[in-house]
C-alpha cells in the first residue's frame, strides 16, 4: 500500500470517527433537551428552573479545563445559551 493510500485510509477513518461522534452528540442533545423540558414542566415555575440550571451549567463551563481556550469557551457558552433558550421556550409551551 502506498503512502498516499495509507493517508487516504487514515483520513477516511478520521471522517468516519467524527461522523460517529457527531451522531452520538446529537442523540445525547435530544435526550438531555427532553429531560430538561420534562423536569422543568414538573416545576411550579419552569422558567426559573431552566434559568437556574443554565446558571449552574455556566459555572461548570467557567471551571472546566477548556475554559482557558477562548474559541472553545465561546462555542461552549453559545451552545449552552442556545440549548437552555430552546428548552425554556419548549417547557413554557405546555
Amino acid at each position: 500500500m502506498s503512502a498516499e493510500d495509507q493517508n487516504l485510509e487514515w483520513l477516511n477513518g478520521l471522517i468516519k470517527a467524527v461522523a460517529v461522534e457527531q451522531a452520538r452528540s446529537m442523540v445525547q442533545h435530544f435526550i438531555m433537551r427532553d429531560l430538561v423540558i420534562q423536569i422543568a414542566q414538573a416545576q411550579p415555575d419552569p422558567d426559573s428552573y431552566v434559568a437556574a440550571m443554565f446558571e449552574r451549567v455556566s459555572t461548570l463551563v467557567d471551571q472546566c479545563e477548556l475554559a482557558g481556550k477562548p474559541d472553545v469557551e465561546a462555542e461552549m457558552r453559545w451552545y449552552a445559551e442556545q440549548f437552555f433558550t430552546q428548552a425554556g421556550n419548549s417547557a413554557s409551551r405546555r
